[in-house]
């Protein structure tokens, strides 16, 4: 378990899913994360199984991101390793339950998860994903070090339109520099 000022991140169980299933298929949810269908319990249940499996084989780190007050799941954060060799990882991150959105939690799990990513891990750069039309992760994620690296022209098709992609990153010495 990693322990923040207001948040703690831990693995997925099988029992959070009935304190997140209401939310996980809400419509900016699915929208941000790119998925255009609602999913079961079962599948859901099946997803967390799977980050159990690949934490098992070191190929990602998912985190539930709880809200230390209430002890409740409001997201989640993942660390996929993408070249082991080269020490990359893809970050991404959902705040599913609306009423905790915009209130810097993310900001908070995200620090918590570069802490971990440079310090336990030992990777050179964090890289990530955001749709252009989603100002306030793009806003978010800058302001916690990361840097355009490109866009994505026409990647993702939601909500029967073609989103562009913009991609960020984060290396270890930038990360350092922020954090003196």
């Amino acid at each position: 378990m990693i322990v923040g000022d207001r948040i703690s991140l831990r693995g997925l169980k099988i029992t959070d899913v009935p304190m997140f299933l209401p939310y996980w298929n809400e419509k900016e949810f699915m929208d941000y994360s790119g998925r255009t269908n609602p999913q079961t319990r079962d599948e859901l249940e099946r997803w967390i199984k799977k980050t159990w499996h690949a934490r098992e084989n070191n190929q990602s780190y998912t985190f539930g991101i709880v809200f230390r007050e209430s002890d409740l799941v409001i997201g989640y954060i993942s660390i996929k390793i993408k070249n082991s060799i080269s020490k990359r990882a893809g970050l991404s991150i959902g705040t599913f339950i609306p009423e905790y959105r915009n209130k810097g939690l993310g900001s908070e799990a995200i620090k918590l998860t570069q802490d971990y990513c440079f310090n336990s891990l030992n990777l050179l750069s964090i890289e990530l994903n955001v749709f252009t039309n989603n100002p306030r992760a793009i806003s978010c994620y800058s302001k916690l070090g990361f840097q355009s690296i490109g866009i994505r022209r026409k990647a993702d098709f939601v909500n029967n339109e073609f989103l562009d992609d913009l991609m960020m990153d984060l290396l270890v010495k930038e990360w350092e520099i922020i954090n003196k």
